[in-house]
């Protein structure tokens, strides 16, 4: 039988809430590059195309990460010369980037959602209570569960109401700084995370290594949640990038 150091209860509970959670954001970001590319007139076979090729990337990511997850492939890294939870969060950041950067139809996607419903999405980000629960029973060190519980709550209420105030004029330096911080809550979140679990590389919590974010359910969300919020800052912060180069294009040929 899979053990985990969680008790029964709230290993079942937590399993429904953090990996529930993860399928409805799949779904929810697959409708909205849907509603993107109709916005963009695409063909009905060009939008069925896109999105399925997109869909079966997303969720065998999903999938990959559930099953080592499950099998407890992330819960020390002692004898791994890399943390392989280093990699599971670094290579879709990576992926994402470079396909956001070198690929004109995700720009062209992305330019095409409106900058409201990329923010506001982010909403999904108050699950980071699950970390401050966790800590007050005990089961998660403060040095990690206090900057990213507090924080990512923050991030998530902020979400929507940036999102509304996009919505309704452009205000590009909110959303910037909604991205920054965003952006650092999840750093410090990884930064405070990686150091204290079990590897070779543990300064913090020394006495109670940080054991459960590497475990399953609770790790689903670094290396799933987590690279996914941090591609979605980097394409809104595009996107905005991307409507300075146009306006900077426009008054040059002016």
């Amino acid at each position: 039988m899979h053990t985990n150091p969680l008790f029964e209860s709230w290993f079942w509970f937590l399993s429904f809430v953090i990996v529930g959670t993860d399928i409805i954001i799949a779904f929810v970001f697959l409708f909205g590059v849907r509603r993107a590319l109709i916005r963009l007139g695409r063909t009905k076979a060009d939008r069925v195309r896109i999105v399925s090729s997109l869909g079966i990337a997303l969720f065998g990511w999903l999938v990959l990460a559930l099953f080592l997850g499950w099998q407890e492939i992330f819960r020390s890294g002692l004898n791994q010369p890399v943390p392989y939870i280093a990699l599971a969060i670094g290579l879709p950041i990576l992926v994402g980037a470079l396909f956001i950067r070198g690929s004109k139809q995700v720009r062209e996607i992305i330019a095409a959602v409106p900058q409201s419903q990329l923010v506001a999405f982010q909403f999904y980000r108050v699950l980071g209570v699950t970390f401050l629960v966790l800590h007050a029973a005990g089961q998660l060190p403060g040095i990690f569960a206090l900057p990213a519980g507090f924080g990512d709550v923050m991030v998530g209420l902020t979400a929507l109401m940036v999102g509304a105030r996009a919505g309704r004029s452009e205000n590009d330096q909110l959303v910037i700084l909604w991205n920054c911080l965003g952006i650092s809550d999840l750093l410090i979140a990884l930064a405070t995370g990686f150091l204290s679990a079990p590897t070779r590389f543990q300064i913090l919590s020394l006495d109670a290594p940080n054991v459960l974010i590497g475990s399953f359910p609770l790790v689903m969300i670094p290396i799933f949640a987590v690279p996914l919020s941090i591609v979605l800052h980097l394409a809104s912060l595009s996107k905005i990038s991307a409507a300075h180069g146009w306006v900077r294009k426009q008054a040059v040929s002016a």
